[in-house]
């Protein structure tokens, strides 16, 4: 139906006059009878008013192929859905595409994270974490590595839990000594009713030699420590680097946040200047657990280990295991 055709219906519709109808939209009479002869067209100022006049839509009247009025309410409906799904489709496109440039610079964090920690190469050191909860102290544990000899003794921090000597010098309750060139490897766990450490030879926990050999490794704990903790092999950034529950990673401040949905918890862990760990919060319902890692490199701690067996000969109890 031509657009002369649509004016006569729509005017005749309304019930008005050619002079009528030109009223509404200021025209003249003969004006509206060009427009019905087809002797000339609406202008575009023309055409907005009498849509909006008479309450119909450019598609009806521009578009000889539509018929009814109502032809044109379904195509103009259609195109606004394909409009709204083309929104809809961006919309969604510009999120994939933050997400992922997110997924991008995670994964860049932690590969710097994982290569700088790596190529940590202290073989002598001294490690000490401590760990609190609810911002009270629990424990410290300190390591110490000279040559091939690990020392490591725990110490409690609570008072009910506090060993001491005769002299008031507080005591480890655990000492963990291993001597990987003499294939010596022991704990002494300080047992209060028997006043005395009872000697146990880790070696004798093994199944089998394989487990026996890795008692000796000449491994780097202060190392191994933070790439126990942080995402350490690519299987593990590839897929910390997709996981939304990373919510936080921060390479300028070296330090990266995650929530574990299935313990209902926040971990924040802190690298220092050497990408090492040098804390992490746990954060979970009714309590907080921080362990904070301190080290040394300093010279003077690089000298000869005491044997605890000698240094605590008086107060090992062996023979109980």
């Amino acid at each position: 139906m031509k657009l002369s055709e649509k004016l006569i219906k729509l005017r005749k519709e309304k019930g008005l006059s050619q002079e009528e109808f030109g009223n509404e939209i200021n025209v003249s009479r003969q004006t509206v009878s060009k427009w019905e002869n087809e002797e000339a067209k609406p202008e575009v100022d023309k055409i907005r008013e009498i849509v909006k006049k008479f309450n119909v839509n450019y598609d009806y009247l521009l578009n000889d192929e539509i018929e009814l009025k109502e032809d044109s309410k379904n195509i103009s409906d259609n195109n606004d859905k394909k409009t709204r799904y083309k929104i809809i489709l961006k919309v969604i496109f510009i999120i994939f595409l933050l997400y992922l440039l997110i997924c991008v610079y995670k994964f860049i964090a932690f590969y710097r994270f994982y290569l700088i920690a790596n190529s940590f190469s202290e073989e002598n050191y001294l490690m000490i974490q401590s760990l609190e909860t609810s911002s009270k102290p629990l424990n410290d544990i300190s390591t110490r590595k000279v040559g091939n000899k690990i020392l490591q003794e725990s110490y409690s921090l609570e008072n009910s839990e506090i060993i001491k000597d005769k002299n008031g010098d507080t005591m480890p309750s655990a000492i963990e000594f291993t001597d990987i060139d003499k294939k010596i490897s022991y704990q002494l766990n300080y047992d209060r009713e028997k006043n005395k450490y009872i000697y146990r030879d880790r070696k004798k926990d093994m199944i089998n030699n394989q487990e026996i050999e890795g008692l000796f490794k000449n491994e780097n704990r202060v190392k191994e420590n933070t790439l126990d903790i942080i995402p350490s092999n690519f299987k593990e950034i590839f897929f910390a680097s997709i996981d939304p529950r990373y919510y936080y990673v921060s390479i300028a401040n070296r330090q990266f946040k995650v929530f574990l949905s299935s313990d209902d918890a926040k971990i924040k862990v802190q690298l220092n200047k050497d990408y090492l760990v040098e804390s992490m919060k746990h954060e979970f319902k009714y309590n907080e657990l921080i362990r904070k890692f301190n080290y040394d490199y300093v010279q003077d701690h690089f000298k000869e280990l005491k044997d605890p067996q000698k240094e605590y000969s008086d107060k090992i109890l062996y023979g109980e295991e």
